[in-house]
């Protein structure tokens, strides 16, 4: 085997293993527009099923009557950024030299 068969060979070992990362990367990326798109969609399905549950009720259906034909509640998403837990801030009296 000579020099140049060597650096052939090596050169195809290289070749591989880095359009084998190349495909996965794509894979991934493939993937992650996939589920962002499923995830608009599954987000308007929500937007009209709440709209169309609330129109049901308004035509006269009770959350009842709904419920029997095996319609869920709507979730309730809550908007803007949750709130941590409210606390009010204690504040120590200041220290002085004179305490004993």
């Amino acid at each position: 085997m000579d020099i140049n068969d060597i650096a052939a060979k090596a050169a195809a070992k290289i070749d591989a293993a880095r359009d084998a990362k190349v495909n996965a990367v794509k894979d991934a990326a493939a993937s992650s527009v996939e589920l962002q798109e499923a995830q608009q969609l599954v987000a308007a399905a929500d937007q009209k099923y709440a709209k169309d549950y609330q129109a049901a009720l308004r035509a006269g259906w009770t959350e009842s009557d709904l419920r029997g034909f095996g319609l869920e509640t709507p979730g309730r998403k809550a908007g803007g950024r949750p709130r941590g837990k409210r606390t009010t801030r204690e504040t120590s009296p200041a220290t002085t030299g004179s305490e004993q």
